[in-house]
């Protein structure tokens, strides 16, 4: 089973495109400050943290830690800390920000499977959906990683802005001259904050053709697509439930971690329960009963599910 916590959702950046609508604490303004403490006094405590951890390494889960940052906040540093210590790394990955990148954090990811960072344009190329500074941030830590010795891979999300042939092209040149070992091409969710972006979501048409187009790029850097966007290419199907679930800041636990309202809560008939007070092995068998998550569906269930609703509301 594969899990991608949200341990947080509070985040250097503001990106137009967050899918979980991370709040933004590099303004230091009160209100920021007092609305950020308001939104991770919401969150699970680190000894809650530390339980729900527990509970996934004794089932030997593999475990995403992501976010907003999942490394901005001491206490959360200290549960990826403590989860190298009960699961092997391979089984360990943290999907963070180039923010504020510090020895202890390097020496932290070395013990790791890897460590991913979001890299959408190169700075050169301008972006209206990702603050500046962004990418650029992403670059200078990836590099940092890389020397240092830590598996590292880039992310990039598809959307109307990064889609074209030349900034992919570009972006996979700079990977390679900098030994980044891979690259994940991402599926654009119209969910939370983005949900007002659904405009930016390519057709299936596009996303075939420019998964051809990468399937020639043949350098250092190993390409991965996400497994949505091979459901596209009708190679798989929806992991929800049977291999795959999602957990987010408050332990709510959701059939697929990409299926978020701009509250950062699961859509209605994803949430599954609630950590740690629920039983996880109930949460998870009461689920594979229900008819919708029983087998594996030929779609992507949050990808129709927006779908829906968006036709429902005449979007």
């Amino acid at each position: 089973m594969d899990v991608i916590w949200n341990l947080t959702r509070v985040c250097p950046w503001d990106c137009a495109v967050c899918c979980v609508s991370a709040f933004h604490v590099c303004n230091t303004t009160e209100y920021i400050v007092q609305s950020a403490q308001k939104e991770k006094d919401k969150e699970l405590t680190l000894a809650e943290k530390l339980t729900v951890l527990k509970i996934l390494a004794d089932k030997n889960f593999e475990i995403d830690f992501s976010g907003g940052d999942p490394l901005y906040y001491d206490e959360d540093f200290r549960v990826v800390e403590q989860v190298t210590r009960w699961l092997p790394s391979r089984k360990i990955g943290v999907s963070m920000t180039g923010s504020k990148i510090t020895d202890a954090k390097l020496e932290l990811l070395k013990k790791v499977g890897i460590v991913e960072f979001t890299l959408d344009n190169l700075p050169e190329r301008e972006n209206p959906f990702r603050p500046r500074g962004f990418n650029f941030a992403s670059m200078i830590t990836m590099k940092k990683c890389v020397t240092t010795g830590i598996k590292t891979r880039a992310v990039t999300v598809l959307y109307s802005a990064t889609i074209s042939e030349k900034n992919l092209e570009a972006i996979y040149r700079w990977l390679c001259e900098n030994n980044v070992s891979e690259w994940e091409l991402l599926r654009f969710y119209p969910v939370g904050r983005a949900a007002k972006l659904a405009k930016l979501t390519p057709s299936n048409l596009e996303y075939l053709k420019v998964m051809k187009f990468l399937r020639g790029f043949h350098g250092f850097t190993k390409i991965f697509f996400q497994h949505s966007l091979r459901i596209i290419e009708k190679v798989l199907k929806c992991p929800a439930v049977i291999d795959s679930i999602g957990i987010f800041p408050d332990g709510q636990v959701t059939a697929c971690a990409w299926a978020i309202d701009d509250d950062c809560c699961p859509f209605k008939g994803f949430r599954l329960g609630k950590l740690p007070e629920d039983d996880l092995d109930k949460i998870l068998d009461k689920a594979r009963k229900i008819p919708e998550y029983s087998k594996r569906a030929e779609f992507c269930r949050t990808i129709a599910y927006v779908r829906r609703k968006n036709k429902m509301e005449g979007k």
